[in-house]
């Protein structure tokens, strides 16, 4: 089918009126309502998702959505016009096939597309919006000419096909969504692997549906990624979602909180200058330290998934090996760097949460490192300012590397099993004294 073709059957569609604004609506609102009255089909849900680039909403019908539709667009992107003869049999949509509707206001000089897929017995989808009245409002084209005008058929067509590819990239995202939520750390990485990508091609709504689906259960999370994800919500104006992702981190981190003096998010400034006044954080060094911890497991995180997803590509392990070895050594020289500015930072300073940074990347250092790092993780703990189960987590990695059999069963072997112990007998006596849960030894 060509462009001129399928753009010929959305020019012949039926042009529907926009109907009566409501006086006090938003400018949102009457936008909203204008782009509805153009629809072929009501939704019980349309609303402008947070897309800065261009205008698109998202809708959500309870059932089947029957209208018929101007295009069929296959999982493998084939299109095939509908309406080209009057002997063609409804047919119905299923779950691999993308329903597209283009309409034409000549009131508005507009030209909106309409992706519907199925999914589990209801309708959802998006709406394009090809020109628009305001700047509140991108156009989906940088142009702003009468795209509703015959004479723009073959610039429209060229722009309807190219949101062909996107619609199929969506068609496998609803079918993903089904995923269940975490199960695993493992689990969760992948989700927010995986939702990070679709932010990074701009597919803003279906990573926000991956992001809230990795943040499922709390003990999972890395805190600091609801933090970035807020930001990232924010950069693309869905403040409620930001707030969201705040308020579930102050749930997690009782003592969490953003300077208040520098804080955009005013449904939470009070609040934060609440915790602030409590506690007193060093929160540059904070951010810092939780940077480094998450890099620390980022990049070593994507190495192991890699080596298990894809163990015959040794070019993609290496690769990701070598990412994190220069992670290492990056986040050593900034650790070093953080004890001579600031001693150990405690707890006290920086909370529990970001106290652990320094701690896991020694932990991850080479021999010499660790056992020059030790005395200091030892006077840490002795002041109260870190707790006593990372020293034994370190002493026990020590002990390991240099051929002795570990006190408290933190590490296991390169079969897979528990490296040998020093006495199993009072294993479970010595890991409760640093606050480690008993566990059975064969």
């Amino acid at each position: 089918m060509t462009t001129k073709t399928f753009i010929r059957i959305a020019l012949a569609a039926p042009l529907i009126i926009v109907g009566c604004k409501t006086q006090h609506a938003t400018e949102s609102e009457r936008f909203t309502e204008s782009v509805a009255s153009l629809m072929p089909f009501k939704t019980e849900k349309l609303q402008i998702t947070a897309k800065p680039d261009y205008t698109e909403l998202r809708f959500v019908c309870n059932g089947y959505i029957d209208a018929e539709p101007d295009c069929e667009i296959d999982d493998k992107g084939a299109a095939r016009a509908r309406r080209t003869t009057f002997n063609d049999p409804p047919t119905r949509q299923d779950e691999k096939t993308i329903w597209r509707n283009v309409v034409v206001s000549k009131k508005h000089k507009r030209v909106v597309c309409i992706d519907r897929y199925l999914q589990g017995g209801h309708t959802e989808g998006y709406v394009y919006v090809f020109q628009t009245e305001t700047d509140q409002f991108p156009n989906y084209s940088p142009f702003h000419w009468d795209v509703s005008d015959s004479r723009n058929m073959e610039f429209m067509g060229a722009m309807l096909e190219s949101l062909r590819p996107l619609a199929v990239r969506r068609l496998g995202l609803a079918a993903e969504t089904k995923a269940h939520a975490p199960a695993s750390q493992d689990d969760y990485w992948r989700m927010v692997f995986h939702a990070d990508s679709l932010y990074e091609q701009h597919l803003y709504p279906e990573a926000k549906q991956f992001y809230r689906l990795a943040f499922t259960s709390d003990k999972y999370i890395l805190p600091s990624h609801l933090s970035g994800v807020s930001r990232k919500m924010a950069a693309i104006g869905d403040e409620k979602e930001a707030t969201s992702l705040l308020l579930q981190r102050m749930k997690m981190e009782n003592d969490f909180y953003e300077a208040s003096a520098c804080c955009t998010n005013t449904a939470l400034r009070d609040s934060f200058a609440l915790r602030e006044q409590r506690w007193n954080y060093d929160l540059n060094l904070k951010e810092q330290l939780e940077q480094m911890l998450e890099s620390d497991q980022h990049d070593r995180i994507l190495w192991s998934q890699a080596a298990a997803a894809y163990p015959s590509d040794k070019v993609r392990t290496e690769k990701l090996a070598r990412m994190a070895m220069a992670t290492d050594s990056l986040n050593l020289e900034a650790a070093y760097d953080v004890l001579q500015a600031h001693g150990f930072p405690g707890k006290e300073s920086v909370g529990n949460i970001a106290s652990l940074a320094v701690f896991l990347v020694f932990q991850h250092a080479d021999l010499d490192h660790q056992k020059h790092f030790l005395p200091q993780m030892e006077e840490a703990v002795a002041k109260g300012r870190i707790e006593p189960t990372y020293l034994a987590m370190l002493k026990d990695r020590i002990d390991v590397r240099e051929g002795r059999p570990q006190k408290y069963g933190t590490q296991i072997a390169a079969d897979g099993k528990l490296a040998p112990l020093l006495d199993a007998s009072r294993l479970n006596e010595w890991r409760s004294e640093v606050g480690l849960p008993p566990i059975t030894t064969p």
